[in-house]
């Protein structure tokens, strides 16, 4: 198996979250709002500590690469010399890292954000005076998603048609990787990514607003 079952509950939690905190921030509905961002600050943090503890797959130091190696999967790309990796390839390690970079500091400045009239984050009472700083961050932010949500898709697009490679099938079946080893810690990751997401939606009740 190539990614595992907290991996993949991971990946499409942080993808209804992204949807449903864009699509309520464009409504205007703070209350929803700050429910989906809340729980993909959670899912973030739940990432970043499986990306160091995690299967072998979702590990940071499996994927992540300098340069060099980029470099190099883009000149095997262009004369089609390319080698199907089981997990991210070069690219789309850059593009998870863009979205956990992009996603994370919005829901942290969202933490923050307060406009002293119809908001008030969680946090905002602990440094009122960061308030202004946050929103205008957090409304500043938000115009990444739809370029950084695109180039994902047209990715998954490229693999789908130019690579042959079914990396959607991929995340929800897990993927076969005869030569992987087999994930031995789905209880632990399990666990843990109910604390952080039960535990960022728990700062909810932290805002005066409801």
């Amino acid at each position: 198996m190539i990614w595992d079952l907290p991996t993949r509950l991971f990946h499409w939690s942080f993808v209804i979250c992204i949807i449903g905190a864009f699509l309520t921030g464009r409504e205007g509905n703070l209350f929803w709002h700050e429910i989906f961002g809340l729980a993909a600050l959670g899912l973030f943090i739940f990432r970043i500590i499986w990306g160091f503890v995690g299967h072998a797959s979702a590990r940071f130091a499996n994927f992540v690469v300098g340069p060099r190696h980029i470099w190099q999967y883009l000149t095997d790309l262009r004369h089609r010399r390319d080698d199907p990796y089981p997990g991210h390839n070069p690219l789309g390690a850059l593009s998870v890292l863009a979205l956990l970079a992009l996603m994370g500091t919005l829901g942290l400045t969202g933490l923050w954000t307060g406009d002293d009239i119809l908001y008030e984050g969680p946090l905002t009472f602990l440094a009122p005076n960061w308030a202004g700083v946050a929103g205008r961050w957090h409304i500043l932010l938000q115009q990444l998603i739809l370029p950084l949500v695109g180039l994902h898709l047209a990715a998954l697009l490229a693999h789908h048609f130019f690579l042959r490679e079914r990396l959607v099938r991929r995340m929800i079946t897990g993927g076969k990787d005869d030569t992987a080893a087999k994930p031995t810690r789905t209880r632990l990751g399990l666990a843990l990514l109910a604390i952080c997401v039960g535990g960022a939606l728990s700062l909810a009740t932290l805002t005066p607003n409801y």
